[in-house]
């Protein structure tokens, strides 16, 4: 799964969207924008969200999602990986 410095980077792109323009619009330095896509620095939640309106994306909350079951987690791996992970939930004292 993308993290959200590479879904800014590829909607950016999509779009047309220079790293100067996108960092123009947000009000911020072509640098942080640049940083912030390459995951080498911080950026504050107020620039966050102004930069990601540059490009169409919003930042929302929602409420967390339990632990996947043992069934969601088998969608996710290979056929392989999913006996190894039966194995250890079924094992005694197992987290």
């Amino acid at each position: 799964m993308d993290g959200i410095e590479q879904i800014f980077r590829k909607r950016r792109i999509i779009r047309g969207v220079t790293q100067d323009q996108a960092a123009a619009a947000a009000g911020l330095s072509r640098k942080t924008v640049s940083d912030f896509e390459n995951g080498g620095s911080r950026i504050a939640l107020g620039n966050l969200q102004r930069l990601l309106r540059t490009v169409g994306l919003e930042l929302t909350a929602r409420e967390a999602s339990s632990r996947p079951t043992l069934d969601e987690l088998s969608d996710r791996y290979s056929g392989e990986e999913t006996p190894k992970l039966r194995q250890r939930a079924n094992r005694k004292g197992a987290p």
